[in-house]
């Protein structure tokens, strides 16, 4: 913590303390988390590096992408993979981030995909889940989510 007004902070800031968050292993089951927080670290290293010298405009283009193309990688591993776990970690804190600076972003992403770009059927699956066997969402669920144990919410 800082003397700072709150005011006064940095995106720099919030990511540094993001950045130290993840690279502490003094959380419990640290070991468990090794490669999501190694993918966390080094996609928050990248991305301080690139807000000293890209535009909000060429920052959110570049890792935009970066997330795309790392999460196109990422379906097709087990998700018990460490490779997996590690893009699963980079993908997320990429879309946190983006996300503080346009807060729709999630909500544009997936509105971009259900007006019509299209899927193959191994993303269709992975994204959505099973159509042929859609989660139902259970009320007394109190995780709340989907039930299926993948800690999402699924909109059909």
């Amino acid at each position: 913590m800082s003397d700072k007004k709150v005011c006064e902070l940095t995106i720099m800031d919030i990511t540094e303390r993001m950045l130290s968050f993840h690279s502490r292993d003094e959380i419990a089951a640290a070991a468990d988390y090794a490669a999501y927080n190694a993918g966390t670290c080094d996609a928050l290293k990248e991305m301080r590096a690139d807000m000293e010298k890209l535009t909000e405009a060429e920052f959110i283009e570049k890792y935009d992408e970066r997330s795309l193309v790392k999460g196109d990688e990422l379906f097709g591993l087990e998700d018990d993979d460490p490779k997996a776990q590690y893009l699963q970690g980079y993908c997320s804190i990429i879309e946190d981030v983006l996300s503080f600076l346009n807060p729709g972003y999630t909500y544009d992403q997936m509105t971009m995909l259900e007006q019509g770009i299209e899927f193959d059927e191994a993303f269709e699956e992975a994204f959505y889940g099973d159509m042929e066997h859609p989660h139902h969402h259970d009320d007394d669920d109190d995780e709340g989510g989907c039930g299926c144990g993948c800690g999402h919410h699924h909109h059909h």
